[in-house]
């Protein structure tokens, strides 16, 4: 069960970066907010499973602010300097966002250390980063259980040939429509199969989500209603996160109740301005927000 206590259930190492986020959007202005793949990620895990990152942060950071019993961040590695800083722009309605600015920091050029790799009962996300450097991880973690792998635009137009590669290593691809676009030309989702995944899931924002099995039928679910719409970002980690960790604490879970969890927890990521909401959410309302969520 997913609301069973996470002593019993896989570690989920999350691989991603750590990052200070400003964002515009509807007149308002985020400055320097905590976010990233690997916090996002990691926050929405934590409510099914037990977490470790793997990433570096510079020492503006406050990665003691994110301690907590399920998320280990000691292996996080921390560099004098700047974080990396990304600042982006949404619309008003969130489902568009363009890049204003990427100022890696501490983090350009640098491999995160993987001192203690993925086991063979771990899993192992590699979340939205620099493919070269989920490479790196992957290839410190040979024993690692099941794999899933998220990216971002930009990665797509950047590094087609590596992502394609590592696709015959990994079991759960993640994609939004825009990079599905890039990787299987005419939204061939078979083709993506083909090289590796168990699964392709397409993160679709406000209009839910897909699933797309080898040979199988294609399993929809809708977004979750929001009460608000406070910080549309990391809504797609936080789906991905919430995945990896729903597969950890019940590998047995069927398609429809996977998505519709990871709907659930991503809900939560977008009603408040950076991480604020989705680190408030309990196992509970996760599970009561699934069980709601519209047919």
């Amino acid at each position: 069960s997913l609301a069973s206590s996470c002593a019993d259930v896989a570690t989920l190492l999350v691989a991603g970066t750590l990052t200070l986020d400003t964002t515009h959007r509807a007149g308002r202005v985020h400055h320097r907010v905590p976010g990233g793949s690997a916090l996002y990620a990691a926050l929405a895990a934590r409510l099914a499973t037990r977490v470790r990152i793997v990433s570096t942060v510079g020492t503006d950071f406050p990665l003691s602010d994110f301690g907590h019993n399920d998320i280990d961040t000691s292996d996080v590695e921390v560099v004098a300097g700047p974080t990396f800083h990304w600042t982006a722009a949404y619309s008003d309605s969130g489902n568009e966002r363009t890049t204003l600015g990427r100022e890696p920091g501490v983090e350009a050029g640098r491999l995160p250390p993987v001192v203690h790799p993925a086991g063979r009962d771990d899993q192992l996300l590699l979340g939205s980063m620099n493919p070269r450097k989920q490479q790196h991880v992957l290839d410190a973690c040979p024993q690692a259980g099941c794999v899933g792998l998220d990216s971002m635009t930009h990665w797509w137009h950047e590094e087609p040939a590596l992502l394609r590669r590592l696709l015959s290593r990994v079991q759960v691809l993640f994609v939004n429509e825009e990079e599905l676009a890039i990787a299987a030309p005419g939204g061939n989702v078979e083709a993506l199969l083909e090289l590796g995944p168990a699964m392709v899931i397409v993160k679709c924002g406000s209009r839910g989500a897909w699933l797309q099995r080898r040979g199988a039928p294609r399993v929809v679910v809708p977004a979750s209603p929001l009460r608000q719409l406070a910080d549309p970002t990391g809504a797609g980690d936080a789906f991905a996160g919430a995945c990896m960790s729903a597969l950890a604490a019940d590998p047995a879970i069927d398609d429809t109740s996977l998505l519709r969890y990871s709907s659930a927890v991503a809900a939560f990521a977008v009603e408040g301005v950076g991480t604020a909401a989705l680190s408030a959410t309990t196992p509970a309302e996760v599970q009561r927000r699934a069980r709601d969520l519209p047919a």
